[in-house]
């Protein structure tokens, strides 16, 4: 009996295939992108735990174990390319993920729909440039020597300031374009769940004589909370992972000591030294960190009373 109910199943199944048939036919090349370039390329990751040779190649290259992660452990430059990487997504963080929220509410409130898409296009604007473009507009805002913002400073008698040679000054920076290149961007889920808040709410709160401050407080921000949460989660999850054109282009020697992140600092072992099984150790660690630290945020959002995302 069990077999027969499992073959009317699979032969319900199989009806079912065939009638969206040319739906399954376009999901095909979706599905072949997924394997050729994202599965079957994961094989690579055993680089990490060999001694990779690039003339034997990877199943040629004989295998060394935790060698590998070893060597990189005791290196001083990596611990300290975690430490930028954590310390700017950090900042980052803080910076642009309240202020997301406050942009967002703030667009919220505009009654004029014509300046309101004016508003949204000029903020969504610097998420479509690239990088390369970003870096010269910041050299040439901020450089010590010509920039537009110390050419500024210096008619009103203020010193010259080094926003892209002082440490510091060059965090600040980095945050800045960061901000202004992405806080657009993010505004977009945020505006889309604001326009699902139960309209009632507000005109029983305005009959019941709450200021729009008040609304705002107790209607607006607990209805989009599970959102913010959510994001709060996808955030964290990548505090371990920085582009690499950010600091690698806004970046210089001078600066170093911040600038250098995990994804420059595998850049120069794995393009510039040719140390692939390092490189590919790094990367792997990487990986492994920002799911822990995923897992562990969705734990602690489950545990304060939200659902989560896993």
């Amino acid at each position: 009996m069990q077999n027969k109910g499992k073959r009317k199943s699979m032969q319900h199944t199989l009806v079912k295939m065939w009638n969206y048939k040319w739906i399954y036919l376009m999901l095909l090349p979706v599905m072949a992108y997924y394997v050729v370039f994202k599965y079957i390329p994961m094989y690579g990751v055993t680089i990490a735990f060999k001694d990779y040779n690039v003339f034997k190649g990877v199943l040629g290259s004989p295998w060394c174990g935790l060698e590998v992660f070893q060597k990189i452990f005791k290196n001083h430059n990596f611990w300290q390319a975690i430490r930028n990487t954590m310390v700017l997504n950090l900042l980052t963080l803080l910076v642009s993920f309240p202020l997301t929220i406050i942009v967002s509410l703030m667009l919220n409130e505009v009654m004029s729909a014509k300046f309101k898409k004016i508003t949204q296009s000029v903020l969504y604007l610097p998420h479509f440039i690239s990088w390369v473009v970003v870096a010269g507009i910041a050299t040439n805002l901020f450089s010590q020597q010509g920039g537009t913002v110390n050419q500024i400073l210096s008619s009103a008698g203020i010193s010259p300031i080094p926003f892209l040679s002082d440490k510091g000054w060059w965090i600040f920076t980095y945050v800045l374009c960061n901000v202004w290149k992405e806080i657009g961007w993010g505004t977009i889920i945020y505006l889309a769940a604001l326009t699902g808040v139960d309209e009632s709410l507000y005109e029983a709160a305005y009959l019941d004589g709450a200021t729009k401050f008040q609304r705002l407080i107790y209607i607006t921000i607990p209805s989009i909370k599970s959102v913010i949460v959510t994001m709060l989660i996808l955030q964290i999850s990548k505090m371990m992972t920085i582009g690499l054109d950010a600091p690698l282009l806004l970046g210089n020697k001078k600066v170093m000591g911040v600038s250098e992140v995990i994804s420059t600092y595998t850049y120069r072992l794995g393009i510039e030294s040719a140390k692939y099984s390092d490189s590919t150790a790094i990367g792997l660690f990487q990986s492994v960190i920002n799911i822990t630290i995923l897992f562990a945020a969705d734990k602690f959002a489950k545990a304060i009373g939200e659902d989560g995302i896993i």
